[in-house]
């Protein structure tokens, strides 16, 4: 009896921690990316101006093409707000296939380097988010069909 209520305790234990299965703080942020992503091609679409999306080493910003001004400027809305991510959590970009290097810092001037144009339609990216330390590596992109698709990837 002991040794089962002590394997029920450290089976939880492992859970919690995220030691057995998946890591779910990573995964509930690539579902929130993934749902803003796309509400900002919805945006795209509906508003029929470019969106856009800058990734940095501490989080990411949505931004809107305003066209009388001729540059990118923060998104008004707040489901669009900027976010920083998890502690722990960083992310790589790929773009057509090849890595791009984030800034060191963050830049409010930068330009996006996720694109959705005014149709809702993604440039071509891959978005990978991983903690640091864990094999478990989320990936966001485009989908072929449309949309968006999400991958998991184990190192």
């Amino acid at each position: 009896m002991v040794l089962t209520i002590i394997g029920v305790v450290t089976g939880g234990v492992l859970l919690s921690f995220g030691l057995l299965g998946s890591d779910r703080r990573l995964t509930d942020e690539a579902d929130r990316l993934t749902a803003l992503l796309g509400l900002a091609a919805d945006r795209a679409e509906l508003e029929v101006r470019d969106h856009g999306l800058r990734v940095q080493p501490d989080g990411y910003e949505f931004l809107v093409w305003d066209a009388r001004r001729r540059e990118w400027q923060p998104a008004r809305d707040d489901a669009l707000r900027a976010r920083r991510w998890p502690s722990g959590l960083g992310a790589e970009l790929r773009i057509d296939g090849r890595p791009i290097v984030l800034p060191k810092r963050r830049d409010p001037s930068a330009p996006p380097q996720l694109g959705v144009d005014a149709r809702g339609e993604f440039n071509a990216f891959e978005l990978r988010l991983r903690r640091e330390g864990d094999p478990l590596t989320e990936i966001i992109r485009p989908a072929s069909t449309g949309g968006l698709e999400r991958a998991q990837e184990r190192r």
